[in-house]
């Protein structure tokens, strides 16, 4: 009975799956900012891209890896080359 209540609880929470990014490095997106993220959280491209992946409205984000900081894009309106970027797109 405890397994069918328990199993009964995990079907009816919602599920997300987690998005898809595709992450190129050496460039720079262009679009709305949803937040400039500087905290050490997000001081990685690691930590820029879970913290897109956990927004459903991101739709991208570039990390410079400079000055470490993370910004996370509503919506993207075009990429641009630079070297001290690393840039994700949901997919």
């Amino acid at each position: 009975m405890k397994k069918i209540i328990m199993t009964a609880i995990l079907l009816s929470l919602p599920f997300q799956a987690p998005a898809s990014m595709d992450v190129q490095e050496g460039v720079a997106l262009k679009g709305s900012i949803f937040a400039v993220k500087t905290s050490k959280k997000y001081s990685s491209v690691e930590g820029c891209t879970a913290a897109a992946n956990a927004k459903s409205k991101v739709k991208g984000f570039t990390f410079n890896t400079t000055s470490q900081k993370c910004t996370l894009y509503k919506s993207i309106r075009g990429e641009r080359k630079t070297t001290s970027s690393v840039s994700g797109k949901k997919s």
